[in-house]
Parts: structure tokens; C-alpha cells; sequence
């Protein structure tokens, strides 16, 4: 299962830089990119298992960044500074990823 989540997020990735960097519009590609967002980090999260927090926390907030930056949008939903919680949420992962965290 952490493959998969793995090869969705990777996906999810590519396609989230690519489409804006080659100016391609695909139909429906905000639906298709949360929906990828949402599965990879809800099967990183179902694959932790065992939850040690200070080991584990990086891909926990990645996977939560993964819900919340797919949710979002298809849900139409917005809430005050959303873009720059999901920019903090998002940096503290990835910092937490590179501390092996």
C-alpha cells in the first residue's frame, strides 16, 4: 500500500508542475490533481501503523498537507489565510522529511 501511495503522490507532483510550467489545460485537472492529493495522503497515513510522532511526523504533516491541498479545493471550501497555513503546513513537512523526522 506504501507503494501506491508513493506512485500517487509522485504523480500527483509531476502533474502539479508540469501542467502550470507547460501552460496545458487539461478538463478537469483540479479535480483530478485533489483527488490524487487526497488518495496518496490518505494511504500514507493509514500506512503509518504504528504512530511514533517525533520519528514519524514529517510524512503525518504530509499526508495531512496531501488531504487539505486536495480537500479544498474540490470541496469549494476556503477559510482565512488557508493559503498560507497550507504554505506552513507544507514547509514543515518538508523540512521534517529532510531532518529524517
Amino acid at each position: 500500500m506504501r507503494h501506491l501511495a508513493i506512485i500517487l503522490l509522485a504523480t500527483w507532483l509531476i502533474a502539479s508542475g508540469l501542467l502550470p510550467l507547460l501552460n496545458v489545460s487539461i478538463p478537469s485537472s483540479d479535480v483530478i490533481l485533489a483527488v490524487l492529493a487526497i488518495a496518496a495522503g490518505v494511504l500514507l497515513l493509514l500506512n503509518r501503523g504504528e504512530f511514533r510522532l517525533p520519528r514519524n511526523l514529517g510524512v503525518l504533516l504530509l499526508g495531512v498537507w496531501l488531504i487539505l491541498a486536495g480537500a479544498l479545493p474540490l470541496l469549494s471550501i476556503s477559510f482565512p489565510s488557508s493559503e498560507v497555513i497550507l504554505g506552513l503546513l507544507a514547509a514543515a513537512a518538508g523540512i521534517l522529511l529532510l531532518l529524517k523526522r
